[in-house]
């Protein structure tokens, strides 16, 4: 497992780094707002915010329900593991403050009632709606556009996305926490159906980059971060 996290790792920074010489941030980049926006309470009690845009309303916060990842478990070579932590109660403070860590199983049953892991067409439907190009919207990789406005808080579309990173395993035995103030890491609930083991498409924001990944990553890899929508009310 680490030697495949290792080659997607070294795959992803170098294709961004070929996307990032090539391509620069689009100047037109659209002026969207919210239809609609208002508050949600989970059962837990947790208050979260969310933003119509198009047909559906989108939560602006990354989840934060769920066990904590680092009570969990990871299976690493052959052998079950627990996480360790040097200071829970910060790691607690983190979630409360940028959401929980998923695995793909978990980000689809944590959801709350009434709402649901977004689907890549969700995805690809709010790309389009910020600015991307259809054509652009359906290609693997890093597409120029939406990232902006995906990440823009207060002001414009209020969707907020955060650069929380990943846990996964990169270069030692135990699944460790990266990327966080460089890329933001969100799961979909859409299986890739051309690839032999599961895999399901993320969806990847950048730092300063008006730019959106679409990849199919391997569902017991990492976990990541989880906004959840539902059918506007």
């Amino acid at each position: 497992m680490n030697k495949i996290k290792v080659l997607l790792y070294a795959v992803l920074t170098l294709v961004l780094g070929m996307a990032l010489s090539s391509c620069s941030d689009d100047d037109g980049i659209p002026t969207v707002t919210p239809s609609a926006s208002g508050t949600f309470t989970d059962a837990d009690g947790t208050v979260y915010h969310w933003v119509r845009i198009g047909t559906l309303d989108w939560m602006v916060e990354n989840y934060k329900g769920g066990d904590a990842w680092y009570t969990q478990s990871y299976v690493s070579n052959r052998y079950e593991e627990r996480f360790s932590v040097d200071d829970e109660k910060a790691e607690d403070a983190l979630i409360a403050q940028q959401g929980n860590y998923f695995t793909w199983q978990q980000a689809k049953d944590c959801a709350p009632e009434g709402w649901r892991l977004p689907t890549d067409a969700d995805y690809q439907n709010l790309e389009e709606t910020l600015g991307m190009s259809a054509s652009d919207a359906s290609k693997e990789g890093w597409r120029n556009g939406a990232g902006t406005l995906m990440m823009q808080k207060g002001t414009g579309t209020q969707l907020a996305f955060l650069l929380t990173g990943e846990i996964g395993t990169v270069s030692t035995g135990s699944p460790e926490r990266y990327h966080v103030g460089d890329y933001g890491c969100y799961w979909t609930a859409t299986l890739d159906s051309t690839k032999a083991n599961a895999c399901a498409y993320i969806r990847v924001i950048v730092a300063n980059r008006n730019m959106v990944q679409r990849v199919p990553c391997p569902t017991g890899l990492s976990w990541m971060s989880v906004r959840y929508v539902r059918n506007a009310q």
